[in-house]
């Protein structure tokens, strides 16, 4: 009957619950730097209780996997696990960048800044990775669907948006981030994109990653198989890639 679905890969506590035919009954998104971990477990449980759901009536679970903070991305994924395994339901792992690149084009059902022409957008998404770097992929919405995805990848950000496709759908691409207007404002190619701001975009989050979850498009995982799921971290973690670079004789990065 139900389904909840939970993201901590950003800024910004996504957790929302819902019926398997698609129907969205409760949804909350909560940007306090460093709540995740004491705001995870009381979101769950308030839109559980305002969706009017036990946790026996819960079919399936879906979780954000990241790219995101070492730590933040833990969370939801290490909550969700629990709860599959200890509910005994699938578990479904949609990347959090599918999730954002949906939620740009769910405003008014059609995609933000779309071409009158085809309805067609490409979007690329970046989170901030510190270091002059970004978290990113590249989309192409359709109707307010996702029609094309890429992999995360982690690349300085003067290259992400230097890399332009020639050929875009829908007029200039959307670029929706959470970088420093310096980040920004020192890059180049700036003006090549019509941008949005995460924290416009966030507010429908949660309802995106719900609807990526009910879809086929994901990797399910239960019983044991649950154990095997990961975050994707995109990016060594900072210890790790100090010593690393320490062992090589290099400068610390």
């Amino acid at each position: 009957m139900g389904v909840i679905v939970m993201d901590t890969a950003t800024d910004a506590l996504g957790v929302a619950a819902g019926r398997m035919d698609g129907t969205l009954l409760s949804a909350v998104t909560q940007r306090v730097p460093r709540g995740h971990s004491r705001l995870l477990q009381p979101s769950v449980q308030f839109v559980m209780k305002s969706a009017g759901f036990s946790a026996g009536e819960i079919e399936r679970i879906g979780v954000g996997t990241g790219p995101g903070s070492y730590t933040g991305v833990r969370m939801a994924v290490s909550t969700g696990k629990a709860m599959a395994h200890a509910l005994r339901v699938p578990l479904v792992t949609v990347p959090t960048l599918d999730a954002i690149a949906l939620a740009a084009g769910m405003s008014g059902g059609q995609p933000v800044g779309a071409a009158e022409r085809d309805g067609k957008q490409a979007v690329l998404v970046l989170l901030f990775a510190r270091r002059h770097r970004a978290f990113g992929g590249w989309f192409v919405l359709e109707g307010g669907q996702l029609r094309q995805r890429s992999q995360a990848e982690v690349k300085p950000i003067e290259m992400w948006l230097d890399e332009v496709p020639g050929e875009v759908p829908g007029g200039l691409p959307l670029l929706v981030h959470d970088l420093p207007q310096a980040e920004l404002a020192s890059r180049s190619n700036g003006s090549a994109f019509q941008l949005a701001a995460w924290s416009d975009v966030c507010t429908r989050f949660p309802d995106a990653l719900f609807r990526l979850s009910l879809k086929g498009d994901y990797p399910s995982f239960e019983g044991e198989r649950i154990h095997t799921v990961l975050p994707d971290y995109a990016l060594p973690v900072e210890a790790e890639a100090k010593l690393k670079s320490q062992q090589e004789g290099g400068e610390r990065p």
